[in-house]
């Protein structure tokens, strides 16, 4: 352990409840990118895009993480602005108001009655805006976790981090289905996005002000003079370093988690992407966006993300409390199942099989969302921990730009077919879970 980092092990120990303050806004903000996973495919088919622009269309939100995340973490680094919160507080703040924005407009833009080639237009527009909002919303968080708790915690604090990442997409998944069995329109006419779409989004824009307001009343960052003196950043340092230079210098684990995370979120990608599509193909028996049983499918895909998520939360509760030691096996073996839980969703038919399949994703969901980020965090410099994450988080953009590309290649010659996506998925997956073979225990020490 670098003598920075034996510094930063003077950082107080902190409560339960101070943790889930750190991270509470981000349930919000998960909220969004919920929407994202789990409607935003059906929105785009349903506003009139087709099937084979859907992966051109989802580089939008890969491509603006890939540019903001980096950006947003070297700024934030160098940020200090004591009148909105600190270091990273600005950029929540300024993120969560443009994010709330971006969900008022975007279920409304086929409302207007405009040619579907134009509507798909704008709101691949709002979409931009939306998740570059967003990005500059959520990093913080992570951030936040890597600038005020103590080694021993961050696990922990990952964990609860996790925990209401995953609770935040399972309402904004299940919300549609919610609102249909109360009796809210689940169609409408062509072109144009149903009022359980519309209000799920309405929703979320809600929760983003009210969570983010927690965590802003809540937590107070470090000052400058106090950060240096927990995290051991004297002035005598050198000059701060660039990306570039980071990266040449970045620790062996970053490298091998930028490949599980590789395989891993190609493979999601294409659920998130398709999955709306597999739910009306293999279970309601059509392909046609404007029938009753894609929007039905379209819920049960939004159910389906819920159910994943849930199993995901519990998984976390367990995850949170191993030991070090057992965390490179236990990411290898949920990566492993959810692969077979990829490959059984091409294989279901019934709503009993979709359920045990997703059940299966939900576990290899679990600890991809909490060990990769424990590695990183433990064996980067505190000093560069915004730009190192947002670099980290390139990693999760990178897969899925590549997977939209190959998508348009890979479509075709799957003759077309959803199903046949995930099952790639799943192999994708279980190639992640190989992935982890590499790493060594001094690389997670």
């Amino acid at each position: 352990m670098s003598e920075e980092k034996q510094a930063a092990n003077q950082l107080p120990i902190r409560s339960v409840k101070y943790l889930t303050f750190l991270s509470f806004g981000i349930f919000g903000t998960q909220m969004a990118f919920g929407l994202e996973s789990s409607q935003l495919g059906r929105l785009f088919q349903t506003i009139g895009a087709k099937p084979e622009l859907l992966g051109i269309i989802f580089i939008i939100p890969s491509l603006t993480g890939l540019i903001a995340q980096p950006l947003i973490g070297k700024y934030s680094d160098r940020t200090w602005l004591p009148s909105l919160g600190g270091r990273r507080m600005p950029y929540l703040i300024i993120g969560s108001i443009l994010t709330v924005l971006s969900l008022i407009i975007l279920p409304n833009s086929g409302s207007f009655g405009w040619p579907a080639a134009m509507a798909v237009s704008v709101a691949a527009a709002i979409v931009g805006i939306f998740m570059v909002a967003s990005n500059v919303c959520v990093q913080p968080y992570k951030m936040l976790v890597g600038d005020m708790v103590h080694s021993r915690q961050k696990g922990q604090a990952y964990a609860i981090q996790s925990l209401l990442l995953n609770a935040g997409i399972l309402i904004a998944a299940v919300a549609p289905f919610i609102m249909t069995s109360m009796g809210i329109s689940n169609t409408a006419k062509p072109g144009v996005v149903p009022d359980t779409v519309a209000y799920a989004f309405y929703l979320a824009a809600i929760a983003i002000s009210l969570c983010s307001l927690v965590t802003i009343k809540n937590v107070k960052e470090y000052s400058p003079e106090e950060f240096n003196q927990y995290h051991g950043n004297g002035e005598q340092q050198a000059a701060p370093k660039n990306m570039k230079k980071l990266l040449t210098e970045a620790p062996r684990i970053f490298w091998i988690m930028a490949l599980v995370q590789f395989f891993a979120y190609f493979a999601f990608s294409y659920l998130w992407v398709y999955g709306a599509g597999v739910m009306a193909d293999n279970i309601y028996g059509t392909t046609n966006p404007n029938s009753v049983g894609y929007q039905q499918g379209g819920n049960l895909f939004g159910l389906m993300s819920a159910l994943y998520a849930l199993i995901t939360v519990l998984i976390t509760i367990f995850l949170s409390r191993l030991a070090k030691k057992y965390y490179v096996k236990t990411l290898a073996i949920t990566l492993m199942i959810g692969g077979f839980g990829f490959i059984s969703i091409f294989l279901a038919h019934t709503l009993f099989t979709m359920t045990l399949s997703f059940i299966l994703v939900g576990i290899g969901w679990s600890a991809l969302t909490v060990y990769p980020l424990t590695f990183v965090t433990d064996a980067i410099p505190n000093r560069y921990m915004g730009t190192y994450l947002g670099l980290f988080n390139a990693q999760l953009c990178i897969p899925q730009i590549a997977g939209s590309l190959l998508s348009v290649v890979l479509l075709p010659l799957l003759h077309g077919s959803m199903p046949r996506m995930i099952f790639l998925s799943g192999i994708l997956l279980i190639l992640a879970a190989f992935s982890t073979l590499i790493i060594k225990k001094e690389d997670i020490q």
